[in-house]
């Protein structure tokens, strides 16, 4: 009678814990627009994601690092739910633990008014996101290779910068955002007729970007803007808009004379405007071509670009406005932000395109220490320096974004967060997080700024560090079953070996 009743309640244990598994994978299938297939159990850790590949796209189930399936299914219920409120018309969310992904879903549409889904392979605009996904890299790749130090001044690459008052800053106090800059800068102005500059809207000004101006007609200057591309007017700005390549320096002369406040920390997308300038003076090319050359390329990044219409079809990008005042147009596959637009879409403050798989890829890899796949693309104490300085306020780190741990309301990270973590945001709808401590990567890419970008409701729900919290608290309950597919499978054979 003992034998069984314990066989009785070993078998009613193991179906409910079947159960349980089950209706996790129901719930996620049921969610979003893509399911995963779960890869056998082993104890490697995957190196590389392969984009092009989607149907065999490896992945892992939570519990095989300790994650919990059946509470992650909540990101699912959040998401849906900033859909059904209209933050944003569709997704991608990725979580990868110990280097293996286990969390991989796209949500919604392109537009709320098109059937177009999301995919793996849908490319965003990552807005500030860009800044250490793409900048920020060239200078860490510049500084590995000894081509320039943190006290370096920005005058030392940067001619225009000398004799005036900008000429003392360091690369340092652009990276901790110290250097007195002014938030942002408006170089569209440049190229518009006299009198002829909208105002300013305050409402649209939030503590991490600069200010979006009010829609109008605008005339531009016959001399500074073409509708067809030549040598005069290399840049491209939106569908038959070019400016005129005067315009780069004109926009470097307005930052020389731009007011210098004190330094102390501010955001401003006019410190990675220089250090990219900083960075194709040392390189002596492009910074999109740098990267490409130094990580996206050999690291197989192909969703991943700068001016990603020149490689993509406009079909592959998420659009992020229906109507964009300075270009009297939809914006798709052209940069969001009006400095890097008129800058040509290669700009150090923003203008990289990319899927969430690409995007960590490249966390990933400083996660590793600077490999991937084998392939060394950083030195271990570069990583290490610039993913673990802060400044002396705490607030930021070397280009990286912080969690406000004193501050938890104006924290753009979850409360769970701890202090090691790392990354950044950006205006589109995008994040990605870095946890050293608990070894996770995390990335959200949205365009919540189609149709238009009046009201963050992105941040003002605060949905991305919801989605955070879930994946700590996710490690917080056992997992479900403890041994992945295969103890799942056992329990099976098991419970038919009873019967």
């Amino acid at each position: 009678m003992k034998l069984i009743y314990s066989l009785t309640l070993r078998m009613k244990k193991q179906i409910s814990i079947l159960l349980v598994f089950l209706f996790s994978i129901i719930a996620v299938d049921q969610a979003g627009n893509h399911f995963f297939t779960p890869a056998k159990a082993n104890n490697i850790i995957r190196t590389h994601i392969d984009s092009n590949n989607l149907d065999t796209f490896p992945h892992y189930l939570p519990e095989e690092v300790g994650m919990n399936s059946a509470t992650l299914t909540r990101i699912d219920s959040i998401v849906k739910d900033g859909i059904a409120d209209r933050v944003f018309p569709g997704c991608q969310v990725f979580v990868m633990k110990d280097g293996k992904p286990i969390y991989d879903k796209c949500f919604g549409n392109y537009t709320y008014e098109s059937v177009h889904k999301v995919l793996p392979s849908t490319m965003y605009d990552l807005a500030s996101l860009s800044k250490t996904t793409g900048t920020l890299l060239a200078i860490m790749k510049l500084y590995d290779n000894g081509k320039l130090k943190l006290t370096d001044k920005a005058s030392d690459y940067l001619t225009f910068l000398r004799g005036t008052n900008k000429e003392n800053i360091t690369i340092k106090e652009l990276l901790f955002h110290e250097s007195g800059l002014p938030a942002g800068l408006p170089f569209h102005t440049l190229a518009l007729e006299k009198n002829n500059t909208p105002s300013f809207l305050a409402t649209a000004k939030d503590s991490t970007h600069t200010v979006r101006l009010a829609s109008k007609t605008l005339k531009y200057r016959e001399d500074w803007v073409s509708k067809i591309p030549s040598a005069e007017y290399p840049s491209q700005v939106s569908d038959s808009f070019y400016v005129n390549v005067k315009l780069h320096d004109a926009a470097m002369q307005m930052i020389a004379k731009a007011h210098l406040y004190a330094k102390t920390y501010e955001y401003s997308c006019v410190n990675f405007i220089l250090l990219k300038e900083i960075a194709e003076t040392i390189s002596g090319m492009t910074m999109d071509v740098f990267l490409n050359n130094e990580f996206y390329i050999p690291m197989k990044l192909n969703e991943m670009a700068y001016l990603p219409l020149r490689t993509h079809k406009k079909e592959e990008i998420a659009p992020t406005l229906k109507r964009d005042f300075l270009r009297n147009g939809l914006l798709q596959g052209y940069v969001h932000d009006p400095d890097a637009a008129f800058l040509g879409g290669v700009s150090g403050n923003a203008g990289l395109f990319a899927t969430a798989r690409d995007v960590a890829e490249v966390y990933q890899m400083l996660l590793n220490g600077g490999e991937l796949n084998g392939k060394h693309y950083l030195s271990a104490e570069t990583c290490n320096l610039f993913t673990t300085t802060t400044s002396a306020s705490g607030r930021r780190g070397l280009g990286f974004d912080k969690p406000v741990l004193t501050n938890p309301l104006h924290s753009p990270c979850c409360i769970s967060a701890p202090s090691a973590v790392y990354g950044h945001t950006g205006y589109t709808g995008t994040c990605c997080w870095v946890d050293p401590v608990n070894n996770l990567v995390y990335v959200f890419l949205s365009n919540r700024t189609y149709p238009n970008d009046g009201v963050n409701k992105l941040a003002k729900k605060s949905i991305r560090p919801k989605i955070e919290e879930v994946i700590y608290q996710s490690m917080k309950i056992p997992p479900t079953p403890k041994g992945g597919k295969e103890k799942i499978l056992s329990s099976l054979t098991s419970i038919k070996a009873l019967k």
